[in-house]
């Protein structure tokens, strides 16, 4: 029974992540999936906890040489996480964003990131 659990977590946590992917507000989240907002908001503030040591390590130094619109971003956001980690434009949006922890896409990235992390330690 706690697999299951487990596996409705997971699939409801990527659910979230796929909207806030599609520049989604908490509200809005919440009406199409149904949960409390202090469910959204631990989800994302995990995956914060999470990738914050290696987004710090990945931008360290970084000079952020441009600032990517709304809808350069979110075309990013759609891409592999390889392929955003490497991205100039990605990582200066990264670089600029980490620190809001209000930004839905960096909420994204940071699902994407936490997965690619989980997917390495196994």
């Amino acid at each position: 029974m706690a697999e299951k659990d487990h596996d409705r977590s997971k699939n409801t946590e990527e659910m979230v992540a796929e909207l806030r992917c599609e520049n989604k507000s908490v509200k809005q989240i919440m009406k199409t999936l149904s949960l409390r907002k202090e469910e959204i908001e631990r989800m994302i503030k995990n995956w914060i906890i999470e990738t914050d040591p290696f987004i710090e390590k990945m931008v360290k130094g970084r000079k952020v040489s441009s600032s990517p619109d709304v809808n350069k971003i979110s075309q990013l956001v759609k891409q592999d996480i390889l392929e955003i980690l490497d991205d100039p434009l990605a990582l200066d949006y990264i670089a600029k964003k980490r620190s809001d922890h209000h930004d839905r896409f960096m909420d994204c990235i940071r699902f994407k990131i936490k997965q690619y992390l989980e997917k390495g330690s196994k």
